[in-house]
C-alpha cells in the first residue's frame, strides 16, 4: 500500500473517529475540591465528578474504598474519607475508575453505559456500538498508552468497517489495519500516527 492510500485510510478512520474523539475532548473532569478535617478527608464536589461521568456516586465510593482499603461516606454532596487523601491520589484513582467503567475501550469515547448481560457486566459505548466485558485497570501508567511509528505490535481485530478495513485498540489508540478478519489476532507495524489513530501493516499473523 503506497503513502498516498495510507494517508486516505488515515483520513477516513479520522472521520470514522471523530465524534468520539471530539466528546472525549470536551469531558473535563474537575479537580477534587478537598478539606481536611482532623483524620478525614471530604471531596466537597464528589457528586458534581459523579454526575460528569455519569456514573452512579455508590459505585464511585466503594471503587475508592477498595482501592484505598479504608472506610468512605457519601454526605449530601459530599464524600467522606476516613484517612488523609491528597487530591492528586484521588485525582489517579478517578481517572483509573473512568479507565475501566467510563472510557470506551474502542473509540475513546465516555459515552458509554454499564450493562449486565447474562452474569457479565460489560461496557456499552453509545458512540461506536462496541461491546466488551469490563476490564479492571490496576493502575494508569503514560507509558503504557503510548505506540510509535515503525514498532511492531499484537493486536486483535475487533470489527471490521464498511470497506473492509480491520480495526483493533490497543494503548488508547485506534488502528486500522487493511487486509485481516474480525477476531484475528495480527502483528502489525504502524505506518501512521495521527492523534489517537493510527494505520498500520500486517507483518504476521498467529498460527
Amino acid at each position: 500500500m503506497d503513502n498516498q492510500n495510507y494517508e486516505d485510510l488515515l483520513k477516513k478512520a479520522e472521520s470514522v473517529l471523530s465524534k468520539s474523539n471530539m466528546n472525549q475532548q470536551r469531558l473535563q473532569i474537575p479537580d477534587p475540591d478537598i478539606i481536611q478535617e482532623g483524620k478525614v478527608t471530604i471531596v466537597r464536589n464528589f457528586i458534581d465528578i459523579a454526575d460528569m461521568i455519569n456514573r452512579d456516586p455508590k459505585h464511585i465510593a466503594k471503587f475508592l474504598m477498595t482501592e484505598f482499603g479504608i472506610g468512605v461516606t457519601i454526605t449530601g454532596r459530599r464524600l467522606i474519607i476516613n484517612r488523609k487523601i491528597s487530591a492528586d491520589q484521588i485525582s489517579s484513582k478517578i481517572k483509573q475508575y473512568m479507565d475501566s467503567y467510563v472510557i470506551c475501550y474502542e473509540c475513546n469515547s465516555p459515552d458509554t453505559e454499564i450493562q449486565k448481560i447474562g452474569r457479565t457486566y460489560v461496557l456499552s459505548c453509545k458512540a461506536c456500538g462496541a461491546q466488551h466485558p469490563i476490564r479492571i485497570v490496576n493502575e494508569s501508567r503514560d507509558d503504557d498508552t503510548k505506540i510509535e511509528e515503525g514498532k511492531e505490535y499484537t493486536v486483535e481485530i475487533s470489527k471490521v468497517g464498511n470497506s473492509g478495513e480491520g480495526r483493533a485498540f490497543y494503548r488508547g489508540f485506534n488502528i486500522f489495519v487493511p487486509g485481516v478478519r474480525r477476531g484475528e489476532t495480527v502483528k502489525v507495524v504502524i505506518k501512521k500516527i495521527r492523534n489517537n489513530t493510527a494505520i498500520a501493516e500486517v507483518v504476521d499473523r498467529e498460527k
